[in-house]
């Protein structure tokens, strides 16, 4: 059986790389602070978009997915779930915003995991929420359905042992002044993983965890950008670095570096990204400057009635000058006819 023992990283023998990005990471999320004063349209706007970008494309590593109008219209108009898949949708985003709200609050415990899965099944399950009551495996398929590799995970009577020895390591190394928790966070990740303690949803729990342990980290980036979005753009390397780094997990061989790698590629680029749009926005304040930063950055075609849905307050009239601004400069394209046209930023249009 693994044995859970975070004390190694007080130690760990960190690459120049590493502990540039770290460096760096820290940086950008000082400089995020700063950059947010006066911004705070531009703020709650990209709070929005990070939840609809993260409900989307959690969803869609495992995928499940739906198309972009319904994304839209169950994550801000208030549309009612059609089918498996949008429940599932619905619920990864009812348990993100419960992070971003609660998270001061939350404490990393099994009942807080079972909370924030049930939160997350709500719409697709009526019972309670609970780990996994049989054994599972992870079935790894290439493009033509054929199994090229099984992964273990841990047996479901072992779940409750597994899970309090891999809290109680986590807490011990938390408190250690030693032990940096931007390396902290990936060796969880990949622990929580092999022991996929659900029947279902299990990678969609770790990156709910991911934002949670963030957060608890000082580091709000999912509250602004989406984390799921740049694992999903980067899926091959995310599940490469997870196969290597859980390589020999039984028998305590395995190496968690190359997932400790690519999180903090992931949390770099993310904060990037931030640092960017923030900067960007310089000199463009309220609600002009949230539908530009929308058009620009979602990653998928938006309607005028989305906008005005995704940045509440903004006039009809306000909405269609910052397009016709945008149309006019050649930063968007208009996709469709008059009457259901939708926009999307120029770059992403040709892509």
């Amino acid at each position: 059986m693994h044995i859970f023992d975070y004390r190694f990283l007080r130690d760990y023998s960190v690459s120049p790389d590493i502990l540039n990005r770290i460096s760096r990471l820290e940086g950008f999320n000082q400089r995020t602070r700063l950059l947010k004063d006066g911004r705070e349209s531009l703020l709650s706007n990209m709070e929005r978009m990070a939840v609809i970008m993260s409900s989307r494309d959690s969803n869609a590593i495992e995928g499940i997915r739906t198309t972009d109008d319904r994304v839209l219209a169950l994550l801000v108009g208030g549309t009612k779930p059609r089918g498996h898949s949008e429940d599932d949708i619905l619920g990864y985003g009812d348990a993100l915003r419960r992070i971003h709200s609660d998270h001061g609050s939350m404490v990393l415990s099994k009942k807080t995991i079972l909370e924030l899965y049930g939160i997350m099944t709500s719409y697709s399950s009526v019972d309670e929420p609970h780990f996994k009551g049989r054994d599972n495996v992870i079935v790894e398929r290439d493009a033509d359905g054929r199994v090229v590799r099984i992964h273990e995970t841990v047996p479901f009577g072992d779940v409750d042992r597994a899970l309090d020895e891999m809290l109680a390591s986590f807490w011990e190394a938390r408190n250690d002044g030693r032990v940096n928790s931007l390396l902290l966070i990936p060796c969880f990740i990949v622990d929580f993983l092999r022991i996929h303690p659900f029947e279902d949803g299990n990678g969609r729990m770790s990156r709910l965890l991911t934002a949670l342990l963030l957060y608890q980290e000082g580091y709000d980036i999912c509250r602004y950008v989406s984390i799921e979005s740049r694992i999903n753009a980067t899926r091959d390397r995310y599940y490469d670095a997870l196969e290597a780094s859980e390589e020999g997990w039984f028998d305590n061989t395995s190496d968690y570096t190359p997932f400790i790698e690519y999180f903090l590629g992931v949390l770099f680029l993310s904060y990037r990204e931030y640092d960017r749009r923030l900067a960007s926005a310089a000199g463009r304040l309220g609600k002009s400057a949230a539908v530009r930063d929308i058009v620009l950055n979602v990653n998928m075609p938006v309607s005028k009635r989305d906008l005005m849905a995704m940045v509440p307050g903004v006039s009809e009239s306000t909405v269609e000058a910052e397009l016709r601004r945008m149309l006019d400069s050649g930063e968007a394209v208009k996709i469709g006819s008059t009457r259901g046209a939708r926009y999307v930023a120029a770059s992403r249009a040709q892509s």
